[in-house]
Protein backbone atom coordinates (compact mmCIF):
# COMPACT_ATOMS: atom_id res chain seq x y z
CA UNK A 1 0.00 0.00 0.00
CA UNK A 2 1.34 3.56 -1.03
CA UNK A 3 0.44 6.09 1.02
CA UNK A 4 -0.17 9.46 -0.54
CA UNK A 5 1.11 13.21 0.98
CA UNK A 6 -1.89 14.75 -1.03
CA UNK A 7 -4.57 12.44 0.90
CA UNK A 8 -3.45 14.17 4.12
CA UNK A 9 -2.44 17.58 3.30
CA UNK A 10 -5.83 18.12 1.42
CA UNK A 11 -7.85 17.32 4.41
CA UNK A 12 -8.53 20.69 6.49
CA UNK A 13 -7.83 19.06 9.59
CA UNK A 14 -4.36 17.88 9.15
CA UNK A 15 -1.82 19.08 11.25
CA UNK A 16 1.86 18.96 11.01
CA UNK A 17 2.05 15.75 13.40
CA UNK A 18 -0.41 13.60 14.96
CA UNK A 19 -1.00 10.83 17.65
CA UNK A 20 -1.47 7.16 16.04
CA UNK A 21 -2.04 4.18 18.28
CA UNK A 22 -5.07 2.35 16.57
CA UNK A 23 -3.59 -1.15 16.33
CA UNK A 24 -5.42 -2.05 12.62
CA UNK A 25 -3.60 0.99 11.00
CA UNK A 26 -0.47 0.50 12.55
CA UNK A 27 -0.10 -2.93 11.39
CA UNK A 28 -0.90 -2.10 7.82
CA UNK A 29 2.15 -2.64 5.78
CA UNK A 30 2.68 0.66 3.43
CA UNK A 31 5.11 3.39 2.01
CA UNK A 32 4.86 6.25 0.94
CA UNK A 33 5.57 8.89 -1.72
CA UNK A 34 6.73 11.55 1.30
CA UNK A 35 9.24 11.02 4.13
CA UNK A 36 8.13 10.72 7.63
CA UNK A 37 9.54 10.75 11.60
CA UNK A 38 8.15 8.80 13.88
CA UNK A 39 8.68 9.46 18.03
CA UNK A 40 7.50 6.76 20.02
CA UNK A 41 5.58 8.13 22.66
CA UNK A 42 5.28 5.41 25.04
CA UNK A 43 4.66 1.27 24.93
CA UNK A 44 6.83 -0.87 22.66
CA UNK A 45 6.76 -2.32 20.13
CA UNK A 46 8.66 -4.36 16.33
CA UNK A 47 9.18 -2.08 13.28
CA UNK A 48 8.89 -4.41 10.56
CA UNK A 49 10.83 -2.27 7.59
CA UNK A 50 12.34 -3.41 4.53
CA UNK A 51 12.20 -7.05 5.78
CA UNK A 52 14.02 -6.38 9.25
CA UNK A 53 13.32 -5.56 12.62
CA UNK A 54 13.91 -2.70 14.79
CA UNK A 55 13.07 -2.75 18.42
CA UNK A 56 11.21 0.25 19.68
CA UNK A 57 10.69 2.03 22.95
CA UNK A 58 9.65 4.81 24.34
CA UNK A 59 11.91 7.78 22.98
CA UNK A 60 12.78 5.45 19.66
CA UNK A 61 12.83 7.83 16.66
CA UNK A 62 13.02 7.17 12.96
CA UNK A 63 13.57 9.02 9.90
CA UNK A 64 11.97 7.19 7.44
CA UNK A 65 11.98 7.59 3.21
CA UNK A 66 9.74 7.08 0.89
CA UNK A 67 10.53 3.51 -0.38
CA UNK A 68 10.91 1.83 3.03
CA UNK A 69 8.05 -0.69 3.06
CA UNK A 70 6.65 -0.63 6.84
CA UNK A 71 4.72 -1.63 9.39
CA UNK A 72 4.45 -2.20 13.53
CA UNK A 73 3.65 -5.70 15.25
CA UNK A 74 4.12 -7.25 18.57
CA UNK A 75 2.77 -3.87 20.04
CA UNK A 76 2.03 -3.40 23.83
CA UNK A 77 -1.54 -2.37 24.86
CA UNK A 78 -0.18 1.31 25.46
CA UNK A 79 2.05 1.84 21.97
CA UNK A 80 1.75 4.94 20.20
CA UNK A 81 4.15 6.89 18.05
CA UNK A 82 4.11 10.72 17.13
CA UNK A 83 4.19 11.37 13.34
CA UNK A 84 5.49 14.12 11.43
CA UNK A 85 4.86 13.68 6.88
CA UNK A 86 7.97 15.85 5.55
CA UNK A 87 6.74 16.45 1.83
CA UNK A 88 10.08 15.30 -0.45
CA UNK A 89 10.83 18.59 -1.43
CA UNK A 90 11.17 20.17 2.15
CA UNK A 91 13.82 17.54 2.57
CA UNK A 92 15.54 18.44 -0.64
CA UNK A 93 16.18 22.38 0.53
CA UNK A 94 16.44 21.01 4.13
CA UNK A 95 19.43 19.12 2.85
CA UNK A 96 20.67 21.95 0.15
CA UNK A 97 21.15 24.63 2.96
CA UNK A 98 23.13 22.61 4.71
CA UNK A 99 25.95 22.17 1.71
CA UNK A 100 28.54 20.58 -0.08
CA UNK A 101 29.78 19.43 3.40
CA UNK A 102 26.56 17.41 4.21
CA UNK A 103 26.46 14.17 2.97
CA UNK A 104 22.79 12.94 2.68
CA UNK A 105 23.88 9.51 2.03
CA UNK A 106 24.45 9.36 5.52
CA UNK A 107 20.25 9.11 6.26
CA UNK A 108 19.23 8.41 2.70
CA UNK A 109 21.53 5.51 1.29
CA UNK A 110 21.33 2.66 4.10
CA UNK A 111 19.60 -0.32 4.05
CA UNK A 112 17.74 0.21 7.07
CA UNK A 113 15.88 3.82 8.12
CA UNK A 114 18.03 6.02 10.55
CA UNK A 115 16.55 4.91 14.18
CA UNK A 116 17.72 6.45 17.12
CA UNK A 117 17.28 6.66 20.89
CA UNK A 118 16.45 9.80 22.33
CA UNK A 119 16.40 11.00 26.36
CA UNK A 120 13.44 11.73 28.75
CA UNK A 121 14.26 15.69 28.16
CA UNK A 122 15.13 15.59 24.48
CA UNK A 123 11.65 13.61 24.20
CA UNK A 124 10.28 16.52 26.08
CA UNK A 125 11.63 19.59 24.19
CA UNK A 126 10.80 17.53 20.29
CA UNK A 127 7.45 17.37 21.72
CA UNK A 128 7.30 21.28 22.71
CA UNK A 129 9.03 22.29 19.00
CA UNK A 130 5.72 20.36 17.35
CA UNK A 131 3.18 21.49 19.85
CA UNK A 132 4.25 25.12 19.20
CA UNK A 133 4.38 24.25 15.60
CA UNK A 134 0.74 22.99 15.89
CA UNK A 135 -0.17 26.42 17.79
CA UNK A 136 1.65 28.37 14.92
CA UNK A 137 -0.46 26.74 12.38
CA UNK A 138 -3.25 27.68 13.97
CA UNK A 139 -2.66 31.44 15.22
CA UNK A 140 0.11 32.49 12.22
CA UNK A 141 -0.78 30.32 9.07
CA UNK A 142 1.69 32.55 6.81
CA UNK A 143 4.87 31.68 9.07
CA UNK A 144 4.17 28.21 10.17
CA UNK A 145 5.49 26.70 7.22
CA UNK A 146 9.19 28.31 7.65
CA UNK A 147 8.90 27.30 10.98
CA UNK A 148 8.00 23.53 10.60
CA UNK A 149 11.51 23.67 8.44
CA UNK A 150 13.15 25.04 11.53
CA UNK A 151 11.98 22.39 13.72
CA UNK A 152 12.79 19.26 11.19
CA UNK A 153 16.30 20.68 10.96
CA UNK A 154 16.66 20.89 14.76
CA UNK A 155 15.11 17.46 15.17
CA UNK A 156 17.13 15.44 12.01
CA UNK A 157 20.48 17.70 13.33
CA UNK A 158 20.06 16.95 17.16
CA UNK A 159 18.59 13.22 16.50
CA UNK A 160 20.76 11.99 13.51
CA UNK A 161 24.48 13.26 13.35
CA UNK A 162 24.79 13.92 9.79
CA UNK A 163 28.48 15.46 9.91
CA UNK A 164 31.06 12.52 10.54
CA UNK A 165 33.39 13.21 13.13
CA UNK A 166 37.07 12.24 11.76
CA UNK A 167 38.68 12.42 14.81
CA UNK A 168 36.45 10.52 16.43
CA UNK A 169 37.64 6.39 15.94
CA UNK A 170 36.19 3.20 16.97
CA UNK A 171 35.39 3.35 20.73
CA UNK A 172 38.48 0.78 21.99
CA UNK A 173 37.83 -2.79 22.92
CA UNK A 174 39.29 -2.36 26.50
CA UNK A 175 36.67 0.70 27.02
CA UNK A 176 33.78 -1.66 26.05
CA UNK A 177 34.42 -3.76 28.32
CA UNK A 178 35.18 -1.57 31.01
CA UNK A 179 31.63 0.07 30.59
CA UNK A 180 29.92 -3.41 30.97
CA UNK A 181 32.27 -4.18 34.21
CA UNK A 182 31.09 -0.90 35.34
CA UNK A 183 27.53 -1.11 35.03
CA UNK A 184 28.05 -4.39 38.09
CA UNK A 185 27.48 -3.08 41.57
CA UNK A 186 29.99 -4.16 43.27
CA UNK A 187 31.66 -1.30 40.47
CA UNK A 188 29.70 1.26 40.37
CA UNK A 189 29.43 1.56 43.89
CA UNK A 190 33.42 1.40 44.50
CA UNK A 191 33.63 4.26 41.94
CA UNK A 192 36.80 5.47 40.37
CA UNK A 193 39.33 3.99 42.03
CA UNK A 194 37.71 0.17 40.79
CA UNK A 195 37.45 1.87 37.59
CA UNK A 196 41.13 2.66 37.70
CA UNK A 197 42.27 -0.93 38.83
CA UNK A 198 40.02 -2.74 36.13
CA UNK A 199 41.35 -0.50 33.58
CA UNK A 200 45.07 -0.89 34.44
CA UNK A 201 45.50 2.38 32.80
CA UNK A 202 46.64 6.05 34.09
CA UNK A 203 43.24 8.14 35.48
CA UNK A 204 44.41 10.81 32.68
CA UNK A 205 43.85 7.99 30.32
CA UNK A 206 40.64 7.05 31.23
CA UNK A 207 39.32 10.85 31.47
CA UNK A 208 40.33 11.81 27.64
CA UNK A 209 38.68 8.25 26.34
CA UNK A 210 35.85 8.57 28.07
CA UNK A 211 35.27 11.99 27.23
CA UNK A 212 36.57 10.98 23.45
CA UNK A 213 34.47 8.15 23.20
CA UNK A 214 31.23 8.14 25.12
CA UNK A 215 31.14 11.80 25.89
CA UNK A 216 31.22 11.90 29.16
CA UNK A 217 33.20 11.92 32.48
CA UNK A 218 34.43 9.09 34.88
CA UNK A 219 32.23 10.09 37.10
CA UNK A 220 29.34 11.11 35.68
CA UNK A 221 29.24 7.62 33.98
CA UNK A 222 29.53 6.07 37.31
CA UNK A 223 26.73 8.42 38.23
CA UNK A 224 24.60 7.24 35.58
CA UNK A 225 25.02 3.86 36.97
CA UNK A 226 24.73 4.56 40.59
CA UNK A 227 20.69 6.83 40.24
CA UNK A 228 19.58 3.81 37.44
CA UNK A 229 20.13 1.57 40.25
CA UNK A 230 19.18 3.67 43.11
CA UNK A 231 15.85 4.48 41.23
CA UNK A 232 14.35 0.91 40.30
CA UNK A 233 15.45 0.61 44.52
CA UNK A 234 13.13 3.31 45.80
CA UNK A 235 10.49 2.75 43.22
CA UNK A 236 10.40 -0.96 43.92
CA UNK A 237 11.01 -0.56 48.03
CA UNK A 238 10.27 0.58 51.20
CA UNK A 239 14.10 1.23 51.96
CA UNK A 240 15.05 4.70 53.44
CA UNK A 241 16.26 6.87 50.52
CA UNK A 242 19.78 7.59 53.16
CA UNK A 243 20.16 3.64 52.96
CA UNK A 244 19.94 3.55 48.95
CA UNK A 245 22.02 6.37 48.21
CA UNK A 246 24.86 4.96 50.36
CA UNK A 247 23.83 1.61 49.27
CA UNK A 248 24.82 2.96 45.51
CA UNK A 249 27.72 5.12 46.67
CA UNK A 250 27.31 7.88 47.35
CA UNK A 251 28.89 9.48 49.95
CA UNK A 252 27.19 13.26 50.23
CA UNK A 253 23.16 12.64 50.77
CA UNK A 254 22.68 16.16 49.26
CA UNK A 255 24.56 15.56 46.41
CA UNK A 256 22.67 12.88 45.47
CA UNK A 257 19.18 14.53 45.58
CA UNK A 258 20.66 17.05 43.70
CA UNK A 259 21.79 14.48 40.93
CA UNK A 260 18.77 12.37 41.57
CA UNK A 261 16.26 15.74 40.36
CA UNK A 262 18.63 16.71 37.53
CA UNK A 263 17.97 13.29 36.09
CA UNK A 264 14.05 12.09 36.71
CA UNK A 265 13.17 15.48 37.29
CA UNK A 266 11.70 15.22 40.64
CA UNK A 267 13.16 14.24 44.03
CA UNK A 268 13.39 10.68 45.08
CA UNK A 269 10.48 10.51 47.62
CA UNK A 270 8.58 12.28 44.84
CA UNK A 271 9.73 9.95 42.81
CA UNK A 272 8.74 6.99 45.03
CA UNK A 273 5.15 8.82 45.65
CA UNK A 274 4.48 8.82 41.93
CA UNK A 275 5.65 5.31 42.05
CA UNK A 276 2.64 3.87 43.64
CA UNK A 277 0.25 5.26 40.75
CA UNK A 278 2.44 4.42 37.29
CA UNK A 279 4.53 1.78 36.05
CA UNK A 280 8.34 1.15 36.72
CA UNK A 281 9.21 1.87 32.68
CA UNK A 282 7.19 4.81 32.20
CA UNK A 283 8.67 6.68 35.64
CA UNK A 284 12.08 5.97 34.21
CA UNK A 285 11.24 7.82 31.00
CA UNK A 286 8.46 9.80 31.65
CA UNK A 287 5.56 9.17 29.32
CA UNK A 288 4.07 12.53 28.32
CA UNK A 289 0.11 13.68 28.25
CA UNK A 290 -0.16 15.01 24.70
CA UNK A 291 -3.38 14.20 24.48
CA UNK A 292 -4.69 17.70 24.23
CA UNK A 293 -1.98 19.16 22.14
CA UNK A 294 -1.11 16.70 19.46
CA UNK A 295 -4.25 15.89 17.55
CA UNK A 296 -4.92 11.46 16.49
CA UNK A 297 -3.94 10.69 12.78
CA UNK A 298 -5.90 10.27 10.11
CA UNK A 299 -7.54 7.19 9.77
CA UNK A 300 -6.85 5.28 6.49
Amino acid sequence: MKLRLSRFTGDPSHEYASLIGERRQLRIRHCHDYFELFLVNRGTAHHLVNGSVQRLKPGSIAFIRPDDSHSYDEMSGDFEIINVLIPCETVQALFDYLGEGFDPGRLLSCPLPPLAQVAQREHEAIVQELEQLILSRKIRRTSSDSLFRITLLHIIVSCFPILPDKRKSETPVWLRWLVLEMMKKENFTEGLPAMKRLAGKSEEHISRSCRKHLRKSPTELINDFRLEHAARAIASTNEKIVDISSDVGFESLSHFYHLFKKAYGVSPLGFRRAAKEKPEEELLFGALPLETSIPKGQAL
